[in-house]
């Protein structure tokens, strides 16, 4: 009877735990939908909304090297992934220089583009030296059950934000003139979103979740 009964009962408890798992995933976006929403709000309320200097962006630029520190937190202790964490965490890392450029361009303009080419340079050499690792770790990383996640971030910050951030598309929508503020808040709550996502996967990363 012992027998008979137990697999419903582990199948019950995997099946709450599935469902228990999905509420707290909901939960956790929509907590950080809310947090996004105030950061939102706050910036808009601001004399120069959605400025270089403005929250929007110093939020950003702190998910972006909280993300790109834990990936490269992560390699250090899972050998297995660890050229495809070094990539990933050096793509993060040139992100945040790019984001960086208002400040770089008070030395030069363009000079942004040195340190990410040298970050990007010693990421990729690392890589480089084992291609055949790097591939398995990279095809462990795709599989990896949140790379969803990073990927989804990493698309709606490279693609969404800047597609629907052109001013091509605002200026018709705006004729009078008055379209810059909006497509500036549109692209940055974008971005936002995406260094959301890639955060939160940089996070469940360093947590252990498979």
């Amino acid at each position: 009877m012992k027998i008979r009964f137990s697999a419903p009962r582990d199948e019950i408890r995997s099946d709450l735990e599935t469902v228990a798992h999905a509420l707290k995933v909901l939960f956790g976006f929509g907590f950080g939908v809310v947090l996004l929403f105030f950061v939102f709000w706050w910036d808009a309320r601001l004399d120069s909304p959605f400025a270089e200097t403005g929250p929007t962006e110093i939020i950003q630029s702190l998910l972006l090297l909280a993300s790109s520190a834990l990936f490269f937190l992560e390699a250090r202790r899972s050998p297995e992934t660890r050229n495809a964490l070094i990539l990933a965490g050096g793509l993060l890392g040139c992100m945040l220089i790019r984001e960086q450029d208002y400040y770089f361009d008070m030395i030069a303009h363009g000079c942004w583009k040195w340190p990410a080419f040298a970050l990007a340079g010693v990421c990729l050499a690392q890589a480089a030296r084992s291609p055949r690792q790097t591939l398995a770790a990279l095809a462990k990383l795709i599989r990896w059950r949140y790379f969803p996640f990073l990927l989804s971030g990493v698309v709606i910050v490279l693609a969404y934000s800047r597609l629907f951030g052109m001013s091509a598309l605002w200026n018709p929508l705006l004729p009078d003139g008055d379209w810059r503020p909006t497509k500036n808040a549109v692209e940055e709550s974008s971005e936002l979103l995406g260094y959301a996502f890639i955060f939160s996967s940089a996070l469940l990363l360093r947590r252990g979740k498979a």
